[in-house]
This record gives structure tokens, C-alpha cells and sequence, in this order.
């Protein structure tokens, strides 16, 4: 039995360690609420499917509201072993959480599986829209207040309020752009008529890329996109070029 009593890791630390748990030891593990966060890491390293909507709804469990090594295994795991059989209310609500996680290990394995899945992207996109339509009001209702999130602002300063609200809209879009289908272009339209105005390059970057999944995209938004000083943005749009 491993006595380490330290409450803290990150997976380079763990992995010059050797623990492997049979199937119904790993799900024991994660149950327990007294077991150690390295123990359950290994058992979460240990899995290679799931075969109940409880088994899954366990794992998600862990995907929220835990120590970052191992809200991160259950997200590479996940990439793996998801399974859409098992999806329920409880796992939409942990999977719009954990996009946005304060750790972008997490966000960007989540935003991979969510590609993997076209039932997952249709559960998701109403929620995501709504998600992004929330944080922007409340970022126009402060914008002032918080240094400037729009490329006409006349004070840009940066703090952690702000940085939160840039990441969590950084992710969403992501997801929007990965979820986008014919059936919310004009939804999505509303949305980067607004982001394409960021300071940030990274959300118009995004913007962008929602842009070019847009079927037959307004002219002059193309054309905002296009002429962005950041190559980043404009290559999201190149193809779209010889429409302008």
C-alpha cells in the first residue's frame, strides 16, 4: 500500500509511478470519498471502457470541482472511453463546466471529444449560445468598469475579472465553432457581429473561424476579418477570399 500522504501532484510526478487497478477496483477507487487523489488518478489511467450511465456519471463527477491532476486524467480518459449511450442532463451540465476550466489541458481535450461527437455538438450548441450571449451582456455592462474588451475602448487594462470572462468566451466560441450547424448560422451571426470587435486576437481568432462556417457570411464581416493586422485572424478566412 502507497502511504504518501502528499494531496498535491501533477502527472509528470505520477507517472514514475507504477499502479494498476482491475476494473471494478478502479470504479471502488473513485467512489470512495476518503481515497487519495494520486490513487484515483491510476485508476482513472487504469480504465479502457465504460459499461453503465452510473459508471459514466462517476467519472464526470471527477471532471468538476476536484484537484487539477485529476480533473485532467478524467478528461484525457474521456477523449478515450466516452461513450454517448450514457449521456443524461447531469453530464451536459458537467461537460458546459468543464469547457471552460481554469486549466486548458482540460478545455482543449473536452473541445476534442465534443469534435469526435455529432450527438454531443447537437445536445451542446443551445447551451453554448446561450453561455456566450450571457457572458457578453455582462461584459457590455462592464466594459467600462473593467478596461476595455472592444477595439474602440479608450482604456485597455488587464486583471483577473477580465481574464476570466476573455477565457471563458475564448472556449465557448471554440466549441460554437466546432458545434455551428445551418439551423443556428443566425444565432451564431448575432454572436460575431460583437467578437470581431475584440481587443483580443485570440477571440477574433475564433470569430473568425466561426465566420468561415457560415454559409454565405456578410460581405463586410469578411472584410473586417480580412483586413485584421493579426495573421492569425485572416488566415481563418483565407479560403473565403475570393468572395470579397
Amino acid at each position: 500500500m502507497v502511504n504518501d500522504k502528499k494531496t498535491s501532484y501533477n502527472l509528470d510526478e505520477l507517472s514514475v509511478l507504477v499502479l494498476d487497478f482491475s476494473y471494478n477496483e478502479a470504479f471502488k477507487n473513485l467512489a470512495c470519498e476518503e481515497c487519495e487523489d494520486f490513487i484515483k488518478i491510476f485508476s482513472i489511467i487504469s480504465l479502457d471502457s465504460i459499461t453503465s450511465s452510473e459508471e459514466l456519471r462517476l467519472l464526470f463527477y471527477h471532471l468538476t470541482n476536484h484537484p487539477t491532476p485529476v480533473r485532467e486524467a478524467v478528461a484525457l480518459k474521456l477523449e478515450e472511453i466516452y461513450d454517448d449511450k450514457y449521456f443524461s442532463p447531469y453530464i451536459k451540465e458537467q461537460f458546459l463546466k468543464a469547457i471552460v476550466d481554469i486549466n486548458p489541458n482540460v478545455c482543449r481535450a473536452i473541445c476534442n471529444l465534443i469534435s469526435k461527437s455529432i450527438f454531443l455538438q447537437k445536445q451542446l450548441i443551445s447551451d453554448v449560445i446561450n453561455k456566450i450571449n450571457s457572458l457578453l451582456i455582462e461584459i457590455n455592462n462592464n466594459d467600462e468598469e473593467l478596461g476595455g474588451f472592444y477595439c474602440d475602448a479608450l482604456k485597455i487594462r488587464k486583471n483577473h475579472a477580465k481574464n476570466k470572462k476573455l477565457f471563458s468566451l475564448y472556449w465557448y466560441l471554440e466549441v460554437l465553432s466546432i458545434c455551428l450547424d445551418e439551423e443556428n448560422n443566425s444565432k451564431a451571426l448575432e454572436i460575431v457581429k460583437q467578437t470581431i470587435k475584440f481587443n483580443d486576437y485570440t477571440i477574433r481568432e475564433k470569430t473568425a473561424k466561426i465566420l468561415a462556417k457560415i454559409d454565405n457570411p456578410p460581405i463586410e464581416l469578411l472584410k473586417f476579418a480580412k483586413s485584421d493586422q493579426n495573421f492569425y485572424v485572416k488566415n481563418q478566412v483565407y479560403d473565403k477570399i475570393s468572395m470579397i
